[in-house]
């Protein structure tokens, strides 16, 4: 069987270049990706394309415009849709009656199955549940506090930007709000350079966090996904600075942490007190090529920490 030849028509830069490689790096098809509508008719009628996938967010022509200029210039092509983040179809394409739809966000591990099926090459299984974040492991339970000296606190109370707490081992480092501001006035371009590392890495999500704030993201989860993702980094980085002092570590922490299942992994860098460079991202890219990406955006970021 032949490899299906997959064109991607997304006017997002950094999204429909990710997808493309996404695709390509699966082995199991060849990917193109144009930027425009009109390059994309333009693609389809020079090429035969087993399937064509299309953002909605096009700028330069309406997807239901293309979806039709495609099947009056090549009837067999299959199409596939991806929505607004979190909507549904529009109406206009509901009409059309469409191959197929991939939902932001998605997970790569996740695109062959959502691919085939849109081509008809596999049978239509029973919906999925909505994917869900990269979840760190549960902090481990705190060494038990010796016999002579009984513990008493409470658990943190997380409020706004600090974390108010009696002290307790497992409080998250309170980074000041001084540190907090700066990373916020220049957030576009914290921004930039992390869409730089996601173009190299094309992670699920990348977080920059200060404390239990986060900073900046990219990648293809929500903002309430990644700032659930965030409380969840923080936690475990605290639990393996726990880890670190125990075993006598000089610095009292980790550097950097990699937590790694079967398909996916989350890395985890320190820049600084209680900054963190975090990616949830697949198993398929190199560990190698990650640390030397996050090495060099990292020094990168650190201009930003004060």
């Amino acid at each position: 069987m032949s490899i299906p030849n997959i064109l991607v028509v997304d006017s997002d830069e950094g999204f429909g270049f990710m997808l493309q490689e996404g695709l390509n790096n699966t082995g199991r098809y060849k990917a193109n990706w144009v930027q425009t509508g009109k390059d994309g008719l333009k693609a389809v009628m020079k090429s035969d394309f087993d399937l064509v996938i299309i953002d909605v967010g096009l700028t330069d022509m309406s997807p239901a415009r293309l979806v039709q200029g495609i099947r009056h210039t090549k009837s067999g092509t299959k199409i596939m849709i991806i929505p607004l983040m979190g909507q549904d179809l529009p109406d206009s394409l509901k009409k059309l009656e469409v191959n197929g739809v991939l939902p932001k966000p998605f997970f790569v591990g996740d695109l062959p199955d959502l691919v085939d099926n849109a081509m008809g090459r596999t049978k239509q299984r029973a919906p999925t549940p909505a994917p869900i974040p990269v979840h760190a492991p549960s902090p481990p339970t705190p060494l038990p506090t010796p016999v002579s000296q009984p513990a008493t606190t409470s658990p943190p109370l997380i409020v706004a930007e600090t974390v108010v707490s009696e002290p307790s081992a497992m409080a998250i480092p309170v980074v000041p709000q001084e540190t907090i501001r700066y990373l916020r006035a220049n957030e576009a371009k914290i921004l930039r350079l992390l869409g730089d590392l996601n173009r190299e890495v094309r992670a699920e999500a990348i977080l920059l966090i200060a404390g239990v704030n986060l900073i900046a993201q990219s990648g293809m989860l929500s903002r309430t996904q990644c700032e659930e993702l965030t409380l969840l980094v923080a936690q475990s980085t605290q639990a393996a600075a726990l880890a670190a002092r125990f075993l006598g570590e000089r610095a009292g922490h980790f550097k950097q942490s990699l937590h790694e299942g079967g398909a996916y992994r989350l890395y985890t860098v320190t820049l600084g007190e209680g900054i963190l460079l975090s990616l949830a991202l697949s198993t398929n890219v190199p560990l190698g090529m990650i640390r030397h990406q996050c090495r060099q955006i990292g020094e990168e970021l650190s201009k930003y920490i004060v």
